[in-house]
């Protein structure tokens, strides 16, 4: 009898030595801040959490104007009331703004997966920079890839020329001769071109002239007015009309001007503050006409829309001597939602909504996800949020 209750003790000793075993296997996976100096026994795993930055990427325009020598006389001979150039100069405009939200490791939000032997250790995707994907998941996630700002240096605003003031500089005389006698011999002569100096108007009437002739050869063309035999077709045709939309614009340009646009590409990253508190951040000062005088800044205004929930989180306790110790899951965002809005000069340029992690709160899962990898947890890549929990 003493024999059989000895087993039994064994036996029951066993079982509570084997159960105490099962649950410190349950309970060996818990996560810890990395906070100040940390003793590492190859037995962690470490990930970040993101923060968040915007790149705004101003797109500006530059034009530069050149009044046309015949300007004034763009109405007289040509009946073009608007779209004359009148003042020649360069001019700058905000063509189009660009918001994207993009992410990088939070230096403050590291954190240590613990486990306890090689069969435990958790399977954890990271980012490139270390920011944490998924765990326990078996499935590979995609990870994140930063846009790259662009900077474009502002053109070099090169002056514009006209290459032709006129038609006609010249007159010559082709039908006059001069008879002079040389040794009794009667010796023709073609009498010498006389340049003639012409005054601007008379070369912008000439230019008019030239103008309503180009446009009625083009009109032949295309109405198959010429003589059949020199009437071109398809390819040649194309390239007669080109040829006089050229001529046509290159000596209308001496009336209403020319322009030519360009434009470049500014970059810009801003990190919002963790506090909840609107923002107001100067980007950069701008001009549209170059002058100093008339320099104002691009301004970004953030706003949180969201309030994020007041948590308190219990310190961490994994002594040993501790009757009811806590041990944390894996850290996540909660991010808060903000308001972003770009104003030049009293004029909106953009507006739009994002999620931004450090504006919220970061809160622990149950380390009981992380026993026996039953559990497969997805996160946003780009702030951190829990994504999805679903059993394995």
């Amino acid at each position: 009898m003493n024999s059989l209750k000895s087993i039994i003790s064994i036996a029951a000793l066993t079982s509570a030595t084997v159960a105490f075993g099962q649950k410190d296997v349950e309970n060996s996976y818990f996560v810890t801040p990395v906070q100040g100096e940390m003793n590492v026994d190859g037995h962690q795993v470490f990930y970040s959490l993101p923060s968040n930055s915007l790149l705004v990427s101003l797109k500006m325009e530059m034009v530069v104007k050149a009044k046309g020598p015949y300007a004034q006389y763009a109405e007289k001979y040509l009946n073009i009331t608007t779209g004359v150039i009148d003042e020649s100069g360069t001019a700058y405009s905000i063509d189009n703004v660009k918001v994207e939200r993009i992410s990088q490791p939070d230096t403050s939000q590291l954190y240590a997966i613990n486990f306890t032997g090689i069969d435990n250790l958790p399977m954890v995707q990271l980012n490139a920079d270390g920011t944490i994907l998924a765990c326990n998941c078996p499935r590979t996630i995609e990870g994140y890839k930063a846009p790259k700002p662009q900077n474009n240096a502002v053109p070099d605003a090169k002056p514009i020329t006209f290459l032709d003031m006129g038609v006609k500089p010249f007159i010559v005389i082709e039908d006059e001769e001069d008879t002079s006698e040389e040794d009794s011999v009667e010796v023709k002569k073609p009498q010498q071109p006389q340049p003639i100096v012409m005054t601007e108007e008379e070369n912008a009437a000439a230019a008019a002239a030239f103008i309503r002739k180009i446009r009625k050869r083009r009109l032949k063309l295309v109405a198959g007015i010429a003589e059949e035999a020199n009437n071109p077709s398809g390819k040649a045709l194309k390239l007669m009309i080109a040829e006089l939309d050229r001529l046509e614009n290159e000596y209308l340009s001496l009336f209403v001007g020319k322009s030519v646009k360009s434009s470049y590409t500014q970059s810009f990253v801003v990190t919002p503050n963790g506090k909840t508190e609107d923002e107001q951040i100067s980007l950069s000062y701008f001009s549209k006409t170059g002058k100093r005088n008339d320099t104002y800044p691009i301004t970004m205004t953030i706003k949180t829309l969201t309030s994020s929930p007041k948590v308190s989180i219990k310190e961490v306790d994994t002594s040993s001597k501790s009757s009811s110790n806590i041990k944390y899951g894996l850290y996540h965002r909660i991010p808060a939602t903000v308001s972003v809005s770009i104003d030049y000069d009293g004029q909106q340029y953009f507006s739009g909504q994002f999620g931004i992690a450090q504006k919220g709160v970061v809160v622990p899962m149950p380390s009981d996800y992380l026993n026996n990898h039953k559990y497969s947890i997805e996160f946003e890549p780009e702030t951190g949020a829990l994504k999805r929990i679903t059993g394995n």
